[in-house]
């Protein structure tokens, strides 16, 4: 007995929803997944909130490009700089070492900022995007975070990738 036609069409369209079902639904898991853990609601931020995300950004440049200048085992990297009427040191040269330690870190990371009244009730952190090339705050924007990220773990704010860090410290 010969099948019919009816009964092979409908047999491969089986197996081709069987086939292309399981990583469709997948996706969506993992879609949803992601826009949960990086729910937030941006708005424009307070001068106060970019003064402290732009200090812990620094903070945190500083602290990483403090520990590659004192793990290096060829001395002394730099040169102390001179000071000036202000009593502030100048700007230091970066070593070759400082230049490739600023490339491993990554290009964005979010750094906390305070909560101040216009937060979304339920916000747990207010995160503010640094550039960690430029080193500068990617517009005026702060985020407000519905769940607390890890240290260290990569979140998406619009079309930023950062890495969570926190305070800085």
């Amino acid at each position: 007995m010969k099948p019919s036609p009816r009964l092979i069409v409908a047999a491969s369209i089986g197996c081709a929803v069987l086939i292309a079902l399981p990583p469709a639904f997948s996706m969506d898991i993992m879609e949803r997944i992601v826009t949960t853990q990086t729910q937030s609601i941006r708005r424009e931020a307070s001068e106060y909130q970019r003064k402290v995300a732009e200090a812990n950004a620094r903070a945190y440049m500083a602290k990483q490009l403090h520990a590659v200048r004192h793990d290096s085992t060829a001395g002394p990297t730099s040169k102390p700089g001179k000071t000036g009427k202000t009593g502030k040191t100048a700007k230091q040269e970066d070593t070759p070492e400082v230049r490739a330690a600023k490339k491993k870190l990554p290009r964005y990371i979010a750094v906390e900022t305070p909560k101040d009244k216009r937060s979304v009730p339920g916000t747990k952190k207010d995160v503010m995007i640094w550039d960690t090339q430029s080193e500068a705050l990617v517009g005026n924007y702060v985020y407000d975070v519905t769940e607390t990220p890890r240290l260290g773990s990569t979140s998406k704010f619009e079309t930023y990738s950062a890495q969570y860090v926190g305070n800085g410290q």
